[in-house]
């Protein structure tokens, strides 16, 4: 019986030491795709790849940082995921294998020339995307986007 019960002990300690290296392995990750633009209001939504507002002139230079509800930015704490948008205004946020958020997740969309924009929301599901609205400060002026894509 002395056995029997080494044996199922041993069993139940590989399977916990390694199931996480089955679900953090293999080096999954889940994108998700969106833009900044301007608007009246500051706030982040998922929307459809479809969504018009999708193609509204981008603003480059923007970060965007999605973080759990009541993380901070500027000290690192909670953040999940952070990006950079380029010249069009785009960006891709990058969640390594297992951290995709599902709860809610506040969004902050900050840049040169605008307000910065902290907004509640959930990630956009399969497929989605997520619009950054900001709202530029008096006086800013957006760069010039260069639209030849050879240049």
């Amino acid at each position: 019986m002395q056995f029997a019960t080494r044996r199922a002990y041993l069993i139940l300690l590989a399977a916990f030491v390694c199931f996480p290296l089955v679900g953090c392995g293999g080096g999954a990750k889940s994108i998700v795709r969106g833009r900044v633009v301007a608007g009246t209001v500051g706030q982040a939504v998922s929307v459809s790849p479809k969504d018009e507002r999708l193609q509204e002139d981008g603003l480059p230079e923007m970060e965007v940082v999605v973080m759990s509800k009541g993380g901070s930015a500027s000290q690192g704490r909670g953040v999940y995921a952070r990006a950079t948008t380029d010249e069009m205004g785009d960006f891709e946020l990058v969640f390594p294998g297992g951290t995709f958020p599902s709860d809610v997740v506040t969004i902050q969309t900050s840049g040169e020339g605008v307000f910065t924009a902290r907004s509640t929301t959930y990630m956009p599901t399969q497929g989605g995307s997520l619009l950054c609205i900001v709202i530029p400060r008096p006086g800013y002026v957006r760069p010039e986007q260069n639209r030849d894509p050879e240049k």
